[in-house]
């Protein structure tokens, strides 16, 4: 059945719809690595940044990467790298397209990097409140687990930028998340991980999840505890809403 109460119910606990509706940007400090990096050739790229995700802009821009002075800048259709100038330095259109090819099972570049970075993030600070977008179905599907836990699969359009198309989130007895399946399309269609929220924090009356570690997963009943696959770190974060000023 369609989860439109256990959404509402999420969304709710996150924070409400209109508190979301006034966010501007969320900027935190980041430092994200693991495995799945490394072996793509990138295991240092998304160290000690600072990352702002304009959730409804779609927009996601990561200061200090690659070099100290520059910065990567994400959208769904483009992304860039920009030097201390302002001036555009490399830039590819359709980038998610570039995953297709040969190469790119092997080694990425940092545009790749940037491609998987943004959208990432861009999903991670989104939810729940994703759920309800357009492209986006969700449905509560049944669960045997401990008391209270429910289990939300959603199936995301190809307007979403998104690790796959159907994803599962394990919600908490309090409304919270605990972890999320998915299939990484592009690292590999192998690539399927759990990835599990260790810490969340409220900032300005949203929550945020700010530690996850991410196990691979083979089917539904099995997870291995390691090799981490990716971990991400989120501190000092700061929402900033529209017109400068803070939701009652």
């Amino acid at each position: 059945m369609i989860a439109t109460e256990l959404v509402d119910a999420l969304i709710a606990a996150h924070g409400g719809r209109a508190r979301w509706h006034l966010v501007d940007s969320i900027e935190a400090s980041l430092s994200s690595g693991g495995l799945a990096f490394a072996l793509k050739g990138q295991p240092l790229a998304l160290r000690w940044l600072h990352a702002v995700v304009r959730p409804h802009a779609r927009e996601v821009v990561l200061y200090g990467y690659a070099q100290p002075e520059w910065r990567g800048v994400w959208t769904p259709d483009v992304v860039r790298l920009v030097d201390a100038r302002g001036e555009t330095i490399a830039q590819r259109e359709s980038p998610r397209a570039c995953f297709a090819r040969v190469g790119r099972q092997l080694r990425w570049d940092r545009l790749d990097m940037l491609y998987f970075a943004g959208y990432a993030l861009w999903n991670y600070l989104s939810f729940p409140f994703l759920l309800e977008s357009s492209g986006v179905t969700a449905i509560e599907k049944p669960v045997d687990g401990a008391p209270g836990t429910r289990l939300l699969e959603a199936w995301f359009d190809e307007s979403v930028p998104t690790h796959c198309r159907v994803q599962r989130f394990h919600i908490d007895a309090s409304l919270h998340l605990l972890r999320h399946d998915y299939t990484a399309d592009v690292i590999g269609r192998l690539a399927t991980a759990a990835n599990f929220c260790r810490a969340a924090e409220e900032v300005d009356g949203i929550r945020f999840y700010t530690r996850r570690q991410v196990v691979p997963r083979f089917g539904d009943g099995l997870i291995l505890p390691f090799p981490t696959l990716v971990w991400i770190e989120l501190d000092s974060l700061r929402v900033r809403f529209v017109g400068g000023g803070r939701p009652a």
